[in-house]
């Protein structure tokens, strides 16, 4: 007894039910079993495109914001204000003057604290000097600071920016 056509599929793979057509599916229904076993087993899985494409496209853009920051980090420790102490004078036993420079933005406020250190490290005199505006980024300054006792050394004790007064 044959079957008789059916619309859905075409005549080529229309075939008898038999014991043949069951050994072929049996056969592929078991590879495909043992595959899918082995698969499990040692953690083998079908891998998609996508997935790798998205983690590449995430690196890049990891890689890409870590550089923008690195590259804006670096400009923005250059507008940082830095100073130090060039040379120092003791000029007699109540005065001393301090050769310094700063290096700050153009037109930025500075203030600096000047300090005199006796032998002893003490501090024998004190001083804090609001520095002029200028549109250079390093400038040079010297001031005389009045001592207490007798100084041994003049140095720059810190600086740091001013934020009411600044250039317009």
């Amino acid at each position: 007894m044959t079957s008789a056509p059916t619309a859905d599929v075409p005549a080529a793979q229309q075939t008898a039910p038999g014991p043949a057509r069951d050994a072929d599916r049996s056969r592929s229904a078991a590879g495909a079993d043992r595959a899918a076993s082995l698969d499990e087993r040692y953690g083998r899985s079908r891998r998609r495109g996508v997935d790798r494409r998205l983690g590449w496209a995430v690196a890049g853009g990891a890689l890409l914001l870590g550089l923008v920051v690195l590259l804006f980090g670096g400009w923005q420790h250059q507008s940082s204000l830095d100073f130090r102490e060039v040379h120092y004078r003791v000029l007699d036993e109540r005065t001393v003057a301090v050769d310094f420079e700063v290096t700050a933005a153009p037109g930025a406020a500075v203030a600096c604290a000047l300090e005199a250190l006796s032998t002893s490290y003490s501090t024998v005199g004190w001083k804090v000097v609001e520095l002029p505006l200028e549109d250079r980024r390093t400038r040079m300054f010297t001031d005389t600071l009045v001592t207490t006792y007798p100084a041994t050394t003049g140095t720059v004790r810190s600086c740091w920016l001013l934020e009411d007064r600044a250039a317009p």
